[in-house]
């Protein structure tokens, strides 16, 4: 917390009264940004920083993260015009857009940006520097969100080898052997993508502790790997475990929101649908609430909700929520992305097709 201090008054021409009124962090940054601007102008190098300090509380905030994103498009041209395209300024800037964009579901800006900062990166730092590890990192996440696990899965093979190159073992190895898990999983090579989330939950228990956050998020990686082997029972005993952990956690109903919608698109596998949509609504409002109407958590949420409206024979429903949906995909993904084609296909289904 900090403080703003005002004069309202004096007791006399020598004494004034300062009061001092608390702002919180954003606020704080969001006056300093002004005035660093109404004193140097938008291209000096402190107003481009305090810029980018804005936008970095802004991504805190799920409710904010478009702000946060169009924000740091901005202070990314202009630290491409006044600071030059090569500086550690730029690169960070761009690197922090593009993870943001990723966040925001726009993720052809995303690749964008962070395909730009890893190829400066490699060449003024190296291949094997952590900034530049953190960035193929990144991109090799978003290359995962837009359907192309075969160039994901190579970017993170090259890191993992680097990393361990560098003798590294922390936690952004954890966050590597995760992505990579992630995107075996989205290559269908579920086999592997289970045996790698095993790694990773069983190391992060070890380190942080069985009912931590960390430890119950990636036990929720741990049960859509054993839903996608098969083993649907398995599946929804883990993620109700990981519920109970996760509703007991303040200021969490992300990671709450989050396990609904997997336990839901389980409890749909075991035909317990009237659950599943129990679930799925409690989901979706939060979302709603916590993300917005158009994050792509939210319209996974929306997706899932529709499927188990149209088993439930509420069908106008089930086609307005997936109308909703197609017109998200259409918007932020290629045409050819998956989800594109099996929402147009669903909404066939459901108009009789």
């Amino acid at each position: 917390m900090r403080f703003v201090r005002r004069r309202r008054k004096r007791k006399s021409d020598d004494e004034p009264i300062v009061i001092d009124v608390p702002v919180d962090a954003l606020t704080w940054n969001v006056l300093r940004m002004r005035a660093m601007i109404d004193r140097h102008g938008e291209d000096h190098p402190v107003s481009i920083e305090a810029m980018r300090e804005v936008a970095r509380h802004l991504s805190r905030d799920p409710r904010r993260l478009q702000e946060a994103a169009e924000l740091y498009q901005y202070v990314a041209r202009l630290s491409y015009l006044h600071l030059g395209p090569d500086h550690s300024d730029t690169l960070t800037t761009l690197y922090e857009a593009g993870t943001t964009w990723n966040a925001v579901g726009q993720l052809e800006l995303a690749e964008q940006f962070l395909r730009d900062v890893l190829t400066r990166r490699e060449r003024l730092s190296g291949r094997d520097h952590p900034d530049t590890l953190d960035a193929a990192s990144a991109l090799a996440a978003v290359l995962t969100e837009l359907g192309r696990p075969a160039e994901a899965e190579a970017l993170h093979a090259d890191v993992m080898e680097r990393r361990a190159r560098r003798g590294e073992a922390g936690e952004s190895t954890l966050t590597e052997l995760a992505r990579q898990a992630e995107t075996l999983r989205v290559a269908r090579r579920f086999e592997e993508a289970a045996a790698l989330f095993r790694t990773v939950a069983e190391e992060t228990a070890r380190r942080h502790g069985v009912e931590s956050e960390e430890t119950t998020a990636a036990r929720s990686d741990l049960a859509a790997a054993e839903f996608h082997l098969g083993h649907v029972e398995e599946a929804a005993a883990l993620y109700r475990d990981v519920l109970r952990v996760a509703l007991t956690f303040p200021g969490r109903e992300d990671l709450v929101a989050s396990v609904r919608n997997n336990l839901a698109t389980v409890l749909y596998e075991l035909e317990q649908y009237d659950e599943a949509a129990v679930l799925l609504r409690e989901c979706l409002a939060d979302r709603e609430r916590i993300l917005g109407r158009d994050h792509p958590e939210t319209i996974q949420a929306v997706s899932n909700l529709a499927h188990v409206l149209a088993v439930l024979g509420d069908r106008d429903t089930a086609r307005t929520l997936a109308r909703r949906c197609l017109d998200h995909y259409e918007t932020h993904l290629p045409p050819t992305h998956p989800r594109v084609t099996e929402m147009r296909g669903f909404l066939h289904e459901l108009d009789g097709g």
